[in-house]
C-alpha cells in the first residue's frame, strides 16, 4: 500500500512559531523560530513514514465561500504576529525545495483542500493528515487517518478513536459541531446545546436532518431552541462540513516525494538553518 501525507501548512506553521523562542533568529536579526520548527516535522515525518507522495495544503488569503454564508465566520481571530508573517515566504520557500506541492484554491480553507486530496487518492494510498484543527476528524476513515502533532508522541485518529473521544462516528462530526457550536470558528451552535446533549440527540436520530425532522418531540429548553433555530443548524452544518470536490488543479504523480538534497542544502544555508536533511525511502 502506498503512503500519502498531506500537511496543514498554517496549522503546522503556528504550532512551531508558538512551540519554538522567537530568539531563534539568523544574524541578520529575521526571527526564524516558525522555520525551523516547521523543517523539524516535516523531515520527522518522512523518516518515520517514508511516504510516496506528500503535498502541504494552506488558506487562501481571500475570504471563502464559509465567509459570503455567515459573514462572522472566525471573526474573532487575532491576526498573524508579524514576527512569524516575516516568515512565511521562507517556509514556502522550504517547501518547494522539496519540489512538495503547496496548494491553495481562492475562496476555500486549507480543510477543503485537504478533504479533496484523501478523497481522491489512488487505489491502495492510505492517506495520513497532519494538522492540530480537530475539524479534520470528520475525515477520518479506513484510508484516512489524522494525526495530531505531539512533542511527546503523536496522536493517531482512527474511526474508533474519534467515536470514543467525541462519542459520535467522523462523518457526524459536522453535525456535532453544528448543534455545540465551535467558539475556535466562531460557529455560535444552538443555544443551551452542550456536547452531551448533542451526542445524546444525533445517537438517537442518526443524522441532523433526521433530528431537525423530529425537534417538536424534544423535552426542554434546549428542544425549543433547536426547533426555533433550525435555519441556523442547517447553515453551521454547512459551515462546519469540509468539502471534498474543490478545483485543486493538481495531478496526483505531482505529490509523489522527490527531491535533490543539495536543493534543500541551499535553501536552507540560504535561510540560514544548519540541520541534516532526510534520505528518500
Amino acid at each position: 500500500m502506498s503512503t500519502c501525507l498531506i500537511l496543514d501548512c498554517f496549522s503546522l506553521v503556528y504550532r512551531s512559531f508558538f512551540g519554538l523562542p522567537t530568539s531563534i533568529r539568523r544574524q541578520d536579526g529575521q526571527a526564524i523560530n516558525a522555520v525551523l520548527g516547521f523543517y523539524n516535522t516535516l523531515t520527522s515525518l518522512i523518516k518515520q513514514f517514508r511516504p510516496d507522495y506528500l503535498f502541504v495544503a494552506s488558506d487562501h488569503p481571500s475570504p471563502t465561500f464559509r465567509h459570503a454564508l455567515f459573514p462572522p465566520y472566525k471573526q474573532q481571530r487575532p491576526p498573524m504576529p508579524e514576527e512569524l508573517r516575516g516568515q512565511i515566504e521562507l517556509i514556502e520557500e522550504l517547501i518547494a525545495s522539496f519540489r512538495v506541492p503547496l496548494v491553495r484554491i481562492a475562496g476555500y480553507e486549507a480543510d477543503d483542500i485537504m478533504g479533496t486530496i484523501s478523497s481522491y487518492a489512488p487505489p491502495g494510498t492510505h492517506c495520513y493528515i497532519i494538522t492540530t484543527d480537530r475539524d479534520a476528524l470528520q475525515l477520518v476513515s479506513g484510508r484516512v487517518t489524522v494525526i495530531v502533532p505531539n512533542s511527546r508522541a503523536n496522536k493517531l485518529f482512527t474511526p474508533e478513536l474519534v467515536q470514543h473521544e467525541l462519542g459520535v462516528a467522523p462523518e457526524l462530526v459536522p453535525h456535532l459541531k453544528a448543534l455545540m457550536g465551535d467558539a475556535s470558528d466562531n460557529i455560535p451552535g444552538i443555544p443551551l446545546v452542550g456536547p452531551k446533549t448533542a451526542v445524546r440527540w444525533l445517537d438517537m436520530f442518526g443524522s441532523l436532518d433526521e433530528l431537525l425532522e423530529n425537534a417538536h418531540l424534544l423535552p426542554g429548553k434546549a428542544g425549543r431552541n433547536l426547533e426555533e433555530n433550525k435555519e441556523n443548524a442547517r447553515l453551521y452544518l454547512r459551515l462546519a462540513t469540509i468539502e471534498r470536490s474543490v478545483p485543486t488543479y493538481r495531478c496526483w504523480q505531482a505529490g509523489r516525494l522527490d527531491f535533490a538534497g543539495q536543493e534543500v542544502r541551499r535553501t536552507l544555508e540560504s535561510i540560514g538553518i544548519r540541520a541534516p536533511i532526510p534520505e528518500l525511502g
